[in-house]
């Protein structure tokens, strides 16, 4: 009988693994995603909310490529890693040899979601937040909670959606840690490019959303139309799994540290040996890695390829004035070839999938 390896999530690396399907297919196996929808990537998502891009940029059908792999377009409800199956949401269970986990993550649950907050993940609900801003003729007030690389680029973008709607931009960034982690110079040009795009920087933490106020305490509000939460991030995990929201913690070659059937790659996971922030550039990193180690057990052969992730890497913020912001290690820079690199580089990973049809 054919042994079954079965993809969870149409994420980075298995977009690669399904672009490598024949590999899987030579060796004698079958694979499967599993996957309600489109890949959305995240690269690109601040460039389709700004308009700069179509959504059609930033979005992939895995069931356009060529295969040969099956898509099973539903969610998953619970995987039992015992009996080696995984439940769907309309009760059908299959079964798998090896199973690999590519689910991303989601905003951490806190009151500012329940109190109407739109959440920065998934991509789509960027997309969905840039139609009802066209839709409003850019003339709303606008808020981001949160301050990391994500709030501040995310914030950047909507400003620079209202200039191009041609209406003057009412955007707040709120946060107590602009940038956590990256260099003081990427900081100061952060500020910079709020204050020269028209996005007013509060180094306070959102507390409340009610009324069409946001409030941060000691009395201070702000009238908002759309809160948009950038809080944190939480993996993205079926049930079955005893993980809390840091990802499933996995050993070297990318394998789950309770059971060598399992893998996990990219925000769902915890390299437990080499921690990392959840950034795209991991997943990609580690595909090749995750291919072989899938092919290798799922034809019960005990090699293994360790993946260790590189201590520096190369982040760019889209500014939405035709620049971008950079960071490499210590080292931080703005101008319009580090918007030029980013889109070049996007461009070459989707472009990729793109060729497969």
């Amino acid at each position: 009988m054919t042994r079954q390896v079965v993809l969870i999530g149409a994420g980075h690396a298995h977009m690669e693994a399904l672009r490598q399907s024949k590999r899987f297919a030579n060796a004698g196996l079958t694979l499967t995603l599993i996957d309600p929808g489109a890949f959305w990537y995240s690269g690109a998502a601040t460039g389709v909310l700004s308009g700069a891009l179509d959504p059609a940029a930033a979005r992939l059908n895995p069931a356009d490529m060529a295969g040969p792999f099956l898509h099973v377009r539903q969610r998953v409800a619970s995987v039992n890693s015992v009996t080696r199956t995984v439940r769907l949401e309309d009760g059908l269970e299959l079964s798998y040899d090896v199973l690999s986990l590519n689910t991303g993550s989601h905003i951490a649950h806190t009151p500012l979601l329940e109190a109407g907050a739109i959440p920065a993940k998934p991509v789509s609900a960027l997309a969905a937040l840039r139609a009802t801003v066209e839709t409003a003729g850019g003339r709303l007030r606008l808020a981001v909670a949160g301050a990391g690389a994500t709030g501040l680029e995310i914030a950047l973008s909507l400003a620079s959606l209202q200039r191009r709607l041609g209406a003057h931009p009412q955007m707040v960034l709120a946060g107590p840690d602009l940038l956590p982690g990256w260099p003081d110079k990427a900081r100061d040009l952060a500020r910079d490019a709020m204050a020269r795009c028209g996005v007013e920087y509060v180094p306070r933490r959102v507390q409340d959303l009610s009324m069409g106020l946001i409030h941060f305490g000691e009395r201070r509000v702000a009238p908002v139309d759309i809160l948009v939460a950038a809080t944190g991030l939480s993996a993205n995990l079926p049930d079955g799994f005893d993980a809390s929201g840091d990802g499933l913690p996995v050993n070297e070659d990318l394998s789950w540290t309770g059971d060598g059937s399992v893998f996990a790659v990219g925000d769902c996971a915890r390299m437990v040996d080499h921690p990392r922030p959840r950034l795209g550039v991991f997943g990609v990193r580690a595909a090749p890695i995750l291919i072989q180690n899938l092919i290798n057990a799922a034809g019960g052969r005990t090699t293994r390829r360790r993946y260790t992730p590189q201590s520096r890497w190369l982040s760019i913020l889209d500014v939405g004035d035709g620049t971008g912001l950079a960071r490499y290690g210590d080292l931080a820079f703005q101008g319009k070839p580090a918007l030029t690199l980013k889109r070049w580089l996007d461009g070459r990973f989707l472009q990729r999938f793109r060729e497969e049809h």
